[in-house]
This record gives C-alpha cells, structure tokens and sequence, in this order.
C-alpha cells in the first residue's frame, strides 16, 4: 500500500538523518531540516480530527502559559536550560489556529476544489476578501501542511484540511475557538483583576467576566444569547455522537443478575441526559440481547428539553423534570446514570449532585458516571499522550467546569457519602469513556449503606 510505503520511507528518512545530526554543533538549517522529516512522519500518523482539534490544544497551551508569565510562575521554577524555539512555538500556535478559524468564517476551506488546485487570485474573487490578506493567511497553514501549496499562490486539499469540511467536529471546534478561546486569551487579566480563588465560583468564571455577565454560570449566560444557545446544542449534539455510550459497561447482561420483579423501580434513570440519545443506546442494546423486562427506563432534565423532544423519539421512556441540585425524585433506582455532566461543574456543585443521588439510592443501587479522567503525565515526558482530556480542562477552567483525575473524583465521590466499589474480578476502578470493558467494573455505593 502506498501509505505504509510512505511510513516506511519517512522513517528510514528521518533514522538517515539522524545518524549525522550532530547535537552540539548542528546549526539552524540542519535542525530544521530534521524536524521537517519528523513533521513528515507525523503527517503520515496524524488522524485529521485529531489534529483538527490539537488547534484547541495550540490556544489553551498559549493561553497558559502566558497566565503562568504574568503570575510569575515561571521565574519562580529552577533554571535548567532554555530552548527560545519551543517558547515562540506558542506563536505559531496561536497564528495557525487563528487562520484557520478567520478562513473557516470566510468560507476558503468549502471554496477550495476537493480535486485539483485553485489560484490565490481566483479564491480570493470567490471569497471576496483581498487577494494579499487570503495569500498570507493561506502561508501558514500551507507551512504547517493544512493546505498544500502546488505552485506559487495555488493551493490544494490535505486530509487535515477537508477535515473542516466533511466532519461534524468542525461544530464543536469553532464553538471552542469562537466562545471560549476569546475568554482564555484574557486569562492574565482575569487573574490580575481577581481572586485566584474566583476562578472556581461557575458565577465568576472567566467566560462570566469576559461576556460582562458575572453572576451569571455559563449555561445561564448562554440563555440570553439564542444564536449562541443554539450553536452550543449543536455542538453537544455532535460531540456526544462521536462519544462512545455502549461497550464500558454490561448493561445487556445485568439485568439477568438482578432483581425486576418489581415493575415499579426503575431500572435506570438517565440524569440530566438531554435528549435521550444515550439511554436509548442502552435499552435497544438490553432488547435486542433478549431480555424482555428490565423495569422502568427514566430520561431526566429540565422540563423546557424534554418538552422539545418529540412525542415518539423514545419508545419506553418516561421522561421527568428535575433540577439536579435539588432532591432527586427517583427512588431505589437499579442504576443512576451520569453521562459528561460532572465535569460541567466545580467539586462544590458537583458535590450536590452526587449528594442528592446518594440519598435516593438503593443498598444495590449503582452510579454510573461517564467522564473522561485525567491521567497522571510522565515525569519522562508526554510520549502517548492524548491531550483531548488537557485542552478540555482549560476550556473547562474558563466556562467555570473541570476535568478530574482518578484521585479528584475519589474526592468528591467520598464527600457525597459514596465509595467507588471494585467487583472481586474487576480489572479498575474507575474507566475513561473511551475505553471498553465487559465485567462490571465500576460501582458508586451509598458508604452508609454498603
């Protein structure tokens, strides 16, 4: 195949040129020229929607660190050397993910022929913007190979570049650049204007103070702005199809361990689940393993969301209004589900939440939360990495939410009177959604009544 030959060849390229590069004496032309051929064989790697959104890592990255050079974070780290390139790396960061966006907002990337090439000249009539801003808003991301450059000012097509085009990802990313990038650019001032301990409080979150809306969350922000309320839906729409549901748990094999009998408790209640995408996955997966009676199957959140679901989108379903931060109406439930709506909030709120399941749960009942978990870094470096779970954070810390680690969610799990239960044969305690297990790994029991 052609790509595995090309895989074959950067790398004996890249190995070539390894065996003469000097480290102490190679000069400038000589380091870049190796860095190109390891960009190449990254190139050959490198899925489309992941280096897509690695532009998410670019901003958040950036805009980190230049919050921890006004809080003086930096100076205040032991001296062990200092590399300028990877500093001014940041600037390309941000250069490159502000072309994109500018170019995804003046529609280049749709404008360009999927097959072929176009001039500068003859996109830039089609776009209607000047011919010299199109070229040198084009050079970088032709430099970073987004875009191919055929000839001088004729571009054409990457993989990385029909990405934007063919891929509902695109909704989420322009929504991460376009509502929270803004806010996280203006982190430094933030902090020099604030508490470091308001950063915390979802009512002055940098998104609150950017947007002149503090006192305010960000979902209560996003109310008062219709078109943005709406980007925002369709985003999490997509973002949630791309999100694994089944596979993590056994949901079709657990209602044979258990008992339903009874056909007033409910089997499961979906919490906060939006539209019920997720807890229709579920119960389709359980009927067609055979099982014909698995108790009750509750979609709950606010009552204006389930309003807009229509009549018939889910066979089976009761759907009940709630506001999670007061009593949970459910009682004794099998299971209570939490699918990525911890961390849309802060330990405190998050703490309520819980605290409020806790209460409705059974001896046997379980909680299920879906959630991405932080791993711990390697101190010898970031090799295999995936930094999806990184750049969530930071847009996290703007619009006043976090990302956990294993240790975080034990945390909040303990200070809702709940214990994360390890099954005799289960392979961990807590899971990432993106990986698949088949045992029942993950259980949340009320401590007081295990």
């Amino acid at each position: 195949m052609v790509i595995k030959s090309n895989l074959v060849r950067d790398i004996e390229s890249l190995l070539e040129a390894a065996k003469v590069y000097d480290v102490e004496r190679a000069d400038k032309r000589s380091r870049l020229d190796l860095i190109a051929r390891l960009d190449a064989l990254r190139g050959e790697l490198d899925d489309p929607v992941e280096k897509m959104f690695s532009q998410i890592t670019n901003y958040s990255q950036t805009a980190a660190v230049n919050t921890l050079l006004q809080l003086k974070v930096f100076h205040s780290i032991p001296r062990e050397g200092s590399i300028t390139a990877k500093m001014f790396s940041q600037i390309t960061n941000y250069s490159q993910t502000a072309a994109v966006n500018t170019l995804l907002q003046l529609k280049v990337f749709h404008n360009i022929p999927r097959e072929g090439s176009i001039t500068a000249k003859d996109l830039a009539a089609i776009v209607n913007v000047d011919l010299e801003v199109l070229t040198r808003l084009m050079r970088i991301l032709t430099a970073t190979n987004i875009f191919r450059s055929v000839a001088e000012d004729t571009y054409a097509h990457t993989k990385f570049s029909l990405v934007y085009i063919d891929d509902v990802a695109t909704d989420f990313f322009t929504l991460c650049v376009d509502e929270v990038a803004p806010a996280a650019h203006r982190l430094p001032e933030y902090m020099s204007t604030h508490d470091s301990a308001g950063i915390l409080n979802p009512r002055t979150s940098p998104f609150a103070w950017h947007n002149d809306r503090e006192g305010k969350n960000f979902y209560e922000c996003l109310l008062e702005w219709p078109e943005r309320l709406q980007r925002f839906n369709i985003a999490m729409t997509t973002q949630e199809a791309a999100l694994p549901v089944l596979g993590m748990f056994p949901f079709a094999t657990l209602p044979t361990s258990i008992d339903t009998s009874d056909p007033e408790r409910a089997f499961i209640v979906d919490v906060a689940g939006g539209r019920g995408q997720s807890l229709l996955q579920i119960t389709r997966e359980i009927e067609e393993s055979g099982v014909t009676r698995i108790g009750r199957a509750i979609l709950e959140d606010r009552e204006r969301v389930l309003d807009a679901i229509p009549a018939n989108a889910l066979p089976g379903v009761e759907k009940v209004s709630i506001d999670f931060f007061t009593p949970q109406p459910i009682k004794n439930a099998h299971i209570y589900y939490l699918r990525r709506i911890m961390h849309n909030w802060q330990d405190r709120e998050a703490i309520i939440i819980l605290s409020h399941i806790a209460d409705a749960m059974a001896p046997d009942s379980r909680l299920l939360i879906g959630e991405m978990v932080v791993p711990e870094v390697p101190k010898t470096g970031h090799e295999g990495l995936d930094m999806t779970v990184y750049w969530m954070d930071m847009c996290m810390l703007v619009i006043g939410g976090k990302e956990r680690s294993e240790k975080e969610f034990k945390a909040i799990l303990d200070a809702a009177g709940l214990r994360v239960w390890r099954e005799s044969n289960a392979r961990l305690e807590l899971r990432e959604e993106s990986d698949a297990i088949d045992e029942e790994g993950v259980k949340a029991k009320p401590r007081f009544r295990a």
